[in-house]
């Protein structure tokens, strides 16, 4: 039996009842998807487009992943099961550049991208979504904080929302309540469709996997080095209990960054020198704790290479560990295991677990945080055994392109490899069949990525897991952690899917901004750099609701323009700090005072009250960010505003564009250099420096007596007499024109 439709491929997709009924259950509802890897999301998704294909002939339909691999298996899928032509279905990366990817969205009717790419094009208007009826959103799971399915998801339905669907797929959106209810908020999802591996419906199709916790004993040398490690943050660990800044013997990573968080707000407020003693033993036991983790459940060699990198901080934190005799002592015992080739025993276990099981054509996948890792891994297998044939495969930032990702994964399939060792690169949604085994290098507290290194075995006949597990280390902690947050996401995902189910039940919805409530005006232009790509994503949010025509260029000076006159330039702090260091600020501020005549600048995520404070998170003299903003207010006369997000600041460049093009009547227009002013202008400006007397009254003065001559030689009481001078201003004009220098 397979699955039919006039859109589908005759007699190449199996039919199965668990995916015929979540397509027909989520096919004119936006709906989330919780699938195990492996059981056929994309199948789900190809039966939902084709339904759309046949109810809106002629709208356009996009398939979004996170990644270009992962989107090029997509479009192979469709062009493979889909009764469709395959010219109109095209994917779009970043490599095709942007003119021609308007073409493309004219020829295709299915595109699958990725989402940076759609993000960019809606910001430059080079993609209408109301030509859209269907959005998928792949690994959905994503859809939180700013990442770009967000925005994509807003501007879909911030216009017509008649005939719109967003089918989301996801193996794990995570097991917090107020994570999975942002997912749903963020994608307008209304409907949920969950099953879990032992499911009546889909245990048929699944295959059993054989799970294996493998627990390891540690060495003497490196019990010994750990204990020394451990007994150095004994004295830091003393002081602040008893300051009652963390209570407890053995603090966690997050405990201990959430109180220099708040250590760091009271040093804003109070200068007690306590204080900063105080971050620094917090930041030895951050550091102490990453070295423990590293050398308990990585290895000596990870361990020594993040002390090498210690040793070339400067900070205190790092110089009093240094100092500390127990911590020497266990760089002793590091520095000897490592020179020794004293692999932790997770490397041995990983060879036996390859020799009793690789045979014929079977498969394994080894999975490990640290890259260092992969390394020693690799290394360690390569003289293994003949028929053991490893490879690395990791992240495009650490070492292996999309391209050369895509060729290991070809090469592994082709039997030329049969042991990826990956980083978190090979979690994620590639579609890698056949893997027989599966080995964690270290257990991971994150529920979504544990399921998903799971969800690479078991997918055509049965496979193993191994997980390897430190004895008495952070191992133990991350492996329950995962377990109880799995268990969590079934339960939370089920009440939220009843909630669904039951009318009257309403999710917990975003907190609403002030933009929410801007009355809709006249329309206004911003003209935005297209280097600002993060708040022009959020102005274009905005767009809508406050009657915004977003227009993306290139500029040369500024980052806004929102007149003729008035252009803006946004840095965040940390950028104005470098700004001031590498002597490009003022560089700047000369570009943009002489481009525009009302130039401005906005110090973003920082409070003014707290300026004097920067010195603690930077290393810069104060009297340097104080005599740098002097500057740029006196000498170079521009006005400069401080946001402490970037909310504020989009609140301030609508309200300065809104001032400029409707209450002043200016003209906006793409072009930064500054035009030569009017005699009318240059007169205003003269007469305006006045004292008492600003551009308002200058213009009734020059109305008056047609000319700067005349205004001078005007006698006091026909200056008097003119309208809203008055005595005061009359006698002070009268005294700047007559007084003579000395």
């Amino acid at each position: 039996m397979h699955l039919e439709h006039p859109y589908l491929k005759k007699d190449l997709i199996e039919k199965r009842y668990y995916q015929e009924s979540i397509i027909n259950s989520s096919k004119n509802k936006n709906s989330l998807i919780v699938l195990p890897t492996g059981i056929g999301k994309t199948i789900i998704a190809i039966g939902i487009i084709a339904y759309q294909l046949e109810k809106n002939l002629f709208k356009k339909i996009l398939f979004l992943s996170p990644t270009k691999p992962l989107a090029k298996q997509h479009e192979d899928s469709l062009k493979n099961l889909l009764n469709f032509e395959k010219e109109k279905i095209m994917l779009l990366t970043g490599q095709i550049a942007p003119k021609s990817r308007k073409a493309i969205y004219k020829q295709s009717q299915i595109i699958v991208a990725t989402p940076q790419v759609i993000e960019n094009d809606i910001l430059t208007n080079s993609i209408n979504l109301d030509e859209f009826c269907l959005i998928v959103f792949d690994e959905a799971h994503r859809t939180i904080g700013d990442y770009a399915y967000n925005f994509i998801a807003k501007k879909y339905f911030s216009n017509n929302q008649d005939n719109k669907i967003i089918t989301a797929l996801t193996a794990s959106p995570g097991y917090d309540r107020d994570k999975i209810t942002e997912i749903c908020n963020n994608l307008f999802i209304e409907h949920i469709e969950i099953r879990k591996e032992d499911d009546a419906d889909i245990k048929q199709y699944t295959h059993q996997i054989k799970k294996n916790w493998i627990f390891v004993e540690l060495n003497y040398q490196y019990k010994t080095a750990l204990n020394l490690l451990e007994k150095t943050a004994n004295k830091p660990i003393k002081a602040l209990n008893e300051a009652k800044i963390i209570f407890g013997s053995k603090p966690s990573k997050k405990q201990l960054l959430f109180v220099q968080n708040e250590m760091m707000s009271k040093i804003r407020n109070n200068k007690n020198p306590s204080y900063f003693n105080y971050i620094s033993m917090i930041s030895q036991l951050i550091k102490l704790n990453y070295l423990i983790e590293l050398l308990s459940t990585q290895g000596a060699n990870q361990a020594k290479q993040y002390c090498d990198k210690l040793k070339l901080e400067q900070s205190k934190a790092s110089k009093n560990l240094f100092n500390n005799n127990d911590f020497k002592l266990g760089l002793i015992h590091i520095d000897k295991l490592a020179q020794n080739n004293e692999f932790h025993p997770k490397i041995q276990k990983i060879k036996e677990i390859l020799i009793n099981e690789i045979e014929g054509q079977k498969k394994a996948i080894i999975f490990t945080q640290y890259i260092n890792s992969v390394e020693q891994i690799l290394n360690s297998l390569k003289s293994l055994d003949d028929k053991i044939k490893p490879v690395k495969f990791i992240g495009q930032h650490i070492g292996n392109t999309q391209k050369q990702q895509i060729e290991i994964l070809d090469k592994f399939r082709a039997d030329k490899y049969n042991v990826l060792v990956s980083t978190s690169v090979g979690e994620e949604g590639l579609d890698i069949p056949k893997v027989d085994i599966v080995v964690f290098y270290e257990p991971i507290p994150s529920e979504i990525r544990t399921i998903q290194r799971r969800g690479r075995t078991g997918r055509q006949k049965t496979g193993s897991i191994h997980i390897l597990i430190a004895k008495n280390t952070i191992d133990e902690g991350y492996f329950w952690a995962s377990k109880a947050k799995e268990k969590k996401m079934h339960k939370t995902l089920q009440e939220l899917k009843n909630a669904f189910e039951n009318p009257g039940v309403v999710l917990k919805q975003k907190k609403p901004t002030l933009a929410d409530f801007a009355p809709a005006n006249e329309k206004i232009t911003i003209i935005a750099d297209v280097r600002e790509s993060k708040i022009n994503k959020k102005l274009s949010e905005l767009a809508n609701k406050n009657n915004i025509e977003l227009k993306i260029n290139q500029l040369k000076v500024a980052d806004f323009v929102l007149s003729d006159r008035l252009g803006v330039e946004r840095k965040q702090i940390d950028d104005f700090i470098d700004s001031i260091i590498d002597k490009r600020l003022f560089e700047q501020m000369t570009s943009l005072s002489s481009s525009f005549l009302r130039p401005i600048l906005i110090i973003e995520d920082v409070d003014a009250a707290n300026i004097f404070d920067l010195k603690y998170s930077r290393n810069i003299n104060i009297d340097a960010v104080i005599g740098a903003i002097n500057s740029i207010s006196i000498d170079f006369r521009i006005p400069i505003y401080f946001t402490k997000d970037i909310h504020q600041t989009c609140d301030i460049l609508i309200c300065l564009a809104k001032r400029e093009q409707t209450e002043k009547n200016r003209s906006v227009q793409i072009g930064s250099a500054r035009k030569v002013q009017s005699f009318e202008e240059i007169q205003e400006q003269i007469i305006g420096s006045f004292p008492r007397i600003n551009r308002n009254i200058a213009i009734k003065l020059l109305d008056e007596f047609k000319s700067i001559k005349n205004i001078v030689n005007a006698n006091l009481d026909k200056l008097i007499e003119t309208e809203s001078i008055g005595t005061l201003r009359a006698k002070k004009i009268k005294e700047v024109c007559e007084w003579e220098r000395k």
